[in-house]
């Protein structure tokens, strides 16, 4: 995943545009702390266009990165037992 600045960003968006078209994901900083990340279309409407729901992406990134810093599976499961409620779909499979 490249790491871009905010104000980098500003000044060279067409050039990360393309990047995200080809594949590639933006992780965008601020004072050099992760802030967002910028991922093509294609992949934004895999992730909440799944019948699998928003949760199996993620588990899908965790994966695909697995040195990324994310939620451990314990935080996973309390999220998933605090909210039964929510719409977000935590499906296990």
């Amino acid at each position: 995943m490249t790491e871009a600045s905010i104000s980098h960003l500003k000044n060279h968006l067409p050039e990360y545009v393309h990047s995200v078209e080809q594949g590639e994901d933006i992780q965008i900083t601020r004072h050099g702390k992760p802030v967002a990340v910028i991922i093509s279309l294609e992949r934004y409407n895999r992730a909440l266009g799944s019948k699998k729901g928003i949760f199996s992406s993620y588990l899908n990134w965790r994966k695909q990165y697995p040195d990324a810093e994310g939620f451990s599976d314990k935080e996973l499961d309390d999220m998933r037992n605090k909210a039964p409620h929510e719409s977000v779909n935590f499906d296990w499979d």
